[in-house]
């Protein structure tokens, strides 16, 4: 490509940085409210993060069929277990957010 058809070709689309003198914002109104807004006091949902752990096929198959059994999920089978060595895990952890009533 030319040095001319490039010029041009930059020329015809927008920069993709800002500009570099910022535009004042617009005044904006001011809402008054009656009463303050309502405040839930529910607990703030701890950030979840990805555990992976490779074990034997043996205890796989069995933690299938003990999740079946007891109708729980395999994260709530190893939520209980940790929380049986004495790590802090809390029932709402366990149950976790998919709609399922683990225990």
């Amino acid at each position: 490509m030319t040095s001319k058809k490039l010029g041009a070709l930059l020329r015809s689309v927008p920069p993709a940085t800002a500009p570099a003198t910022p535009e004042t914002p617009a005044p904006m109104a001011v809402l008054v409210q009656s009463s303050p807004p309502k405040i839930r006091a529910e607990p703030v949902a701890e950030p979840e993060v990805p555990f992976q752990v490779l074990i034997p096929e043996s205890v796989r198959k069995q933690l299938g069929h003990m999740s079946a059994e007891e109708g729980q999920s395999l994260r709530a089978l190893a939520l209980r277990a940790f929380r049986s060595i004495g790590i802090t895990v809390t029932d709402e952890q366990i149950k976790g957010k998919r709609g399922r009533k683990d225990a």
